[in-house]
């Protein structure tokens, strides 16, 4: 597999928002003293911008909050969110942008799945890493990780973002763009990015099963 790098994220906030689609995180999870490999393909994203977006966390000024947001591009954005749980955004924007991250909501998790149950002691593979909080539990991501390089090869081995390129990949998906969830301002704007993927008998794109349960 071959991981992101900076350049990657060098690019329009929602032009990134679009091309993670398909592409898989990786973590390297410790769980009782031992590493586990954990990853899924990201499914669900949405771009967060700077004055030109209300529902930014950048959007008023710079705080100790949102620092990370007009930081390096590729380190993570991590916060604590209604008292309860973490939300995972990596920063990117282009040169001509202050600010501006996507948001994770949900993947499809390929490996490390016993674990990811565990985790979110559920059985059930719907309910681990569909929505921002529940993929935050099922990886094991803290405000920890907040400000971590991803691209950076050197002090960082156990997370980051890579292309999917199996030559086996089980399923065709286009990329659906609708206004973003959750929030009471700047809703107009179709910053979201869903994976549709193809039906098999019918050849028809249907939303993936693995979406946040507000889509």
């Amino acid at each position: 597999m071959v991981r992101l790098k900076k350049s990657f994220f060098e690019n329009d906030t929602v032009k990134v928002a679009y091309s993670l689609i398909g592409k898989v995180l990786v973590k390297y999870t410790n769980f009782m003293g031992n590493y586990f490999k954990t990853t899924g393909i990201i499914t669900e994203t949405e771009a967060y911008g700077y004055t030109d977006d209300p529902a930014s966390h950048a959007y008023k000024k710079l705080t100790l909050r949102n620092a990370s947001m007009f930081g390096e591009v590729g380190r993570l954005y991590v916060y604590f969110v209604y008292g309860n749980h973490y939300c995972l955004n990596i920063v990117a924007r282009n040169h001509n942008q202050t600010a501006g991250a996507v948001l994770i909501r949900s993947m499809e998790p390929i490996e490390g799945i016993s674990l990811m149950k565990l985790l979110r002691k559920s059985e059930n593979i719907y309910n681990l890493t569909t929505g921002p909080g529940r993929l935050t539990q099922a990886f094991k991501i803290t405000i920890k990780h907040n400000n971590l390089d991803t691209t950076d090869i050197a002090v960082n081995n156990y997370f980051y973002f890579e292309e999917n390129e199996s030559s086996s990949q089980f399923h065709k998906f286009i990329v659906d763009q609708t206004t973003r969830i959750g929030i009471s301002t700047g809703i107009e704007k179709k910053w979201r990015f869903i994976m549709l993927n193809q039906d098999h008998h019918s050849l028809q794109y249907q939303p993936s099963k693995f979406l946040s349960k507000r889509s």
